[in-house]
């Protein structure tokens, strides 16, 4: 272990400090409710990169804070606004469903929250997660090797068989829809938190698919 090492553990340490005391205080739950986009994102920001940061120095052996990590904190923020707006529309849309006789077991709490995850995850998290593969690849190639792809670049870039075996057939079923469902148990205040506090895991699994691509094409 590194002297950088201890720094940077320090500063998670602080970090998940600060969460812990929102947590406790309800500020978490207070500031999601009166400000909910500048709320999602900042935490999405911050969560998604802290778990990038991990992830890189698990896989490369080093912390990786440049202009691209600057780059992709922004885009997992704009991510969260997206976020927000999706789990209000479900979180009021799926009751609504459920009333008229399209879904069944209206009424009952963990029925809700499981056809809600399911749907998030169906519909919105897979466009999610594309989306933020291909800015990803975007900002690695724009800010570390000095090269702007343009669309059609940066959406070639990811390596699509191995984004959908990963995302569809492995994180979606097995990972997202039971945690997610779990969040949507939460009070409504805390879910976007929660959601925000599962793209630390995001982060760190956006970067072992873009290991995984990697070796599949050096194959």
């Amino acid at each position: 272990m590194r002297k950088t090492d201890f720094k940077w553990i320090i500063c998670y340490f602080i970090f998940f400090g600060v969460v812990a005391v929102l947590l406790v205080t309800g500020l978490f739950n207070y500031s999601n409710e009166t400000h909910p986009f500048i709320a999602g994102f900042v935490q999405f920001a911050m969560f998604a990169t802290s778990g990038e940061l991990l992830s890189s120095r698990i896989l490369y052996d080093n912390w990786e804070f440049n202009k691209a990590t600057a780059f992709k904190a922004l885009v997992w923020g704009i991510s969260g606004l997206f976020v927000t707006i999706m789990f209000n529309v479900l979180s009021l849309g799926v009751p609504l469903v459920m009333k008229s006789g399209m879904l069944p077991f209206y009424g009952n709490r963990f029925a809700t929250a499981l056809f809600t995850s399911i749907l998030l995850n169906l519909f919105f998290a897979p466009i999610h997660s594309a989306a933020i593969r291909i800015f990803s690849s975007y900002g690695d190639a724009r800010f570390l090797n000095n090269h702007r792809m343009n669309a059609i670049e940066a959406t070639q870039s990811v390596e699509w068989g191995e984004f959908v075996d990963f995302t569809f057939f492995k994180t979606v079923p097995f990972f997202w829809i039971p945690i997610n469902t779990i969040g949507f148990l939460l009070p409504k205040g805390l879910q976007v938190a929660f959601a925000a506090m599962l793209s630390f895991v995001f982060g760190m699994l956006m970067t072992v698919l873009k290991l995984r691509e990697r070796r599949r094409i050096g194959k």
